[in-house]
């Protein structure tokens, strides 16, 4: 691959897809517990939020909202992002190592307990529609369901006493962890969610929950999508993060308006078509 081929790749690829990139190269002791902390930044910036579009100051600002001084896996989530931000720059999708600006924060001052709690939660709201909210409630019920399964068969594996080749207990330890982690994930997201209210019926603009057909202009090209809150985001199915470069334009607009997108190849302009309620 040419020079300029490897730097048009690099502007143009996703979180999503270098975060699948990052969770193969992972070594499978740490694989778990560090793409499960990855996973957590990579839906609150958006998974179809551009690499090159990263900045210091959104780095330092996750950091701040998002790691305490009190949180008992504070150390672990700070080791987990600062050896994602190092691989990003490593694969030279980003021009500088953002791992610096990972560091546990403490809180100013001496904050009442109150005070703090209220600062904690506003944080932390994840705004979901109900279909998202039903749907990530649905996985957790399956995953405590799977659990005593993945715990008869990790006792199962042991009873291979030669532990050294033993790669079916460690595959499923492996897969046991990853459930916990997933199910812990669901239930921190679920206590925090925020089920966003349908908008009446004679606001036209888009809103959370709504989907949007546009048109892009230079190509002619016409594209159907849905609008959601970072944790839904899905591009397989069209579901993108209203904290993307594309979800924040086609935010709160009607039909007939015409937006553009900052990419990091340049600007691109959509006409909306149509805003229809989910």
């Amino acid at each position: 691959m040419s020079h300029d081929s490897a730097t048009e790749q690099a502007s143009s690829i996703t979180l999503g897809e270098a975060l699948t990139e990052y969770i193969n190269s992972l070594k499978p002791e740490v694989r778990i517990t560090h793409s499960v902390y990855v996973r957590k930044y990579v839906e609150h910036a958006g998974e179809q939020t551009y690499v090159a579009s990263l900045t210091s100051a959104r780095i330092e600002s996750y950091a701040e909202a998002q790691i305490k001084v009190s949180d008992p896996s504070a150390g672990d989530r700070v080791a987990a992002l600062k050896q994602w931000f190092q691989f990003l720059k490593k694969r030279s999708y980003t021009a500088q190592n953002y791992g610096v600006h990972i560091r546990v924060r403490k809180l100013p001052g001496r904050a009442s307990p109150g005070a703090s709690r209220t600062i904690t939660d506003e944080d932390n709201r994840v705004e979901m529609t109900r279909e998202g909210y039903e749907a990530l409630s649905a996985e957790l019920t399956g995953l405590r369901a799977r659990t005593p399964e993945l715990v008869a068969a990790v006792a199962h594996a042991r009873e291979d006493k030669d532990f050294r080749e033993n790669a079916p207990l460690e595959a499923a330890r492996e897969a046991l962890a990853f459930n916990e982690q997933r199910v812990k994930a669901i239930e921190a997201t679920l206590k925090h969610a925020v089920i966003v209210q349908e908008a009446p019926a004679a606001d036209d603009r888009s809103a959370i929950g709504s989907v949007v057909t546009v048109t892009r202009v230079d190509t002619g090209t016409q594209e159907t999508y849905r609008l959601v809150g970072a944790r839904e985001a899905n591009p397989a199915e069209k579901k993108i993060s209203v904290e993307s470069p594309v979800g924040k334009v086609l935010l709160g607009r009607r039909p007939g308006d015409d937006v553009s997108v900052n990419v990091p190849s340049g600007t691109i302009q959509f006409r909306i078509d149509s805003i229809a309620r989910s």
